[in-house]
């Protein structure tokens, strides 16, 4: 990316983008359909220009409490989950409305903490969003209230936020809500607060301001927003926190401009995640493929079919990282794999076309997807 890091935002190719509960909704509850308009419209030109976009929503418990007829605020679990079930149909249905009209795809995505936490199904999941980004669908993703355990379990959206980001190795994670960005102070109450316009490291001090600034009435707050930022700039993942209420912010940060509060990752910092696939965990077996598919994986940044693979080593299941290496035994790349051992010494040199008749069903294209890949060549 660029070495200056507003200009650094121009270069972003994969973008999340969190609405937060005062731009969604209204204080009454009401869902703000000409805000979100104009937000679906910078959306669908950012996508246009080639980015990828994954966006978070707040604002179905407070949009179903509203259609409940019930108080605009509440921690009784049971409620917010009820609220939550009736608000999500809510919002689906207007983002269905809204980006139909613009003819953008949308795909609804409703996650837990399990989903993001245990390998195997959140290897599903990354395959699912990659897929549906390769497809030109606007993925839109939210907790989903009703089945968490402990209601809102995976905190709140500016953590969910956070973790989508850095586990599809996005580029840029924005928070929208109806604050300028991260101040001195807070500057409702003191008239010296001044905004922050760029965080390079999450130091007690930022964390001050944080308690004492304000996030807005929502459930987020500023804190939640800097501890958000900390999980993404620990990612290689670049942040800002700005004011979306106000037209034209999406398409003003992603142009570079100084709009909100930038947290900028640390320069070299290698992703969590591909750091975990290359070089944290051991390999549970090896693939070994031909030169075709070397030459794809290392020149054209391919994901693994099962046609190049020539044989297989070792036992392992879906989900579990094996090393591949090529006929001289080099190993050149490591990935998480979509099929076990023994599936994989059933499909090994036969086309993708050919999945279903060998194992009775089909999956996955891909053995390992390019995603879940860490070229070591």
């Amino acid at each position: 990316m660029d070495e200056s890091p507003r200009q650094a935002l121009r270069q972003a190719s994969r973008i999340v983008v969190k609405l937060g509960t005062n731009v969604v909704t209204t204080a009454e509850g009401e869902i703000n359909s000409p805000l979100l308009e104009g937000l679906a419209q910078e959306i669908v030109e950012q996508r246009h220009a080639g980015k990828q976009i994954l966006m978070i929503t707040s604002g179905a418990v407070r949009t179903g409490l509203a259609r409940l007829g019930l108080p605009g605020a509440t921690e009784d679990v049971p409620t917010r989950q009820a609220a939550a079930s009736v608000g999500q149909i809510e919002l689906t249905a207007r983002y269905r409305e809204i980006f139909g009209g613009l003819d953008q795809p949308i795909a609804q995505v409703l996650l837990t903490q399990a989903d993001i936490s245990d390998p195997r199904r959140y290897l599903h999941l990354r395959n699912t969003l990659s897929t549906l980004l390769a497809r030109g669908a606007l993925p839109i993703i939210n907790e989903n209230d009703p089945v968490s355990i402990q209601g809102v379990a995976i905190g709140e959206n500016d953590r969910l936020a956070a973790i989508v980001a850095a586990r599809m190795d996005a580029d840029l994670l924005v928070l929208l809500s109806d604050v300028d960005g991260l101040f001195t102070g807070d500057p409702r109450a003191d008239a010296g607060a001044k905004l922050i316009d760029t965080v390079t490291s999450i130091t007690r001090e930022i964390e001050r301001f944080a308690r004492e600034s304000t996030g807005g009435v929502g459930r987020g707050g500023m804190l939640a927003k800097v501890q958000a930022a900390k999980a993404a700039m620990n990612a290689g993942v670049y942040m800002v926190v700005a004011r979306g209420t106000e037209p034209g912010a999406l398409t003003r940060i992603m142009r570079g401009e100084d709009v909100g509060t930038l947290f900028v990752p640390r320069p070299g910092k290698l992703r969590s995640r591909k750091h975990r696939i290359g070089f944290a965990l051991t390999p549970k077996g090896r693939l070994a493929v031909d030169d075709g598919a070397r030459k794809a994986l290392l020149e054209r940044g391919s994901s693994l079919l099962a046609v190049g693979i020539e044989y297989v080593s070792g036992q392992f299941g879906q989900g579990d990282v094996v090393s591949v290496v090529d006929s001289s035994d080099t190993e050149i790349a490591r990935g998480l794999v979509n099929y076990s051992a023994d599936e994989v010494r059933k499909i090994r040199r036969c086309r993708t076309s050919e999945i279903e008749s060998r194992l009775g069903h089909c999956p996955f294209d891909e053995v390992i997807h390019r995603d879940n890949l860490v070229l070591l060549q």
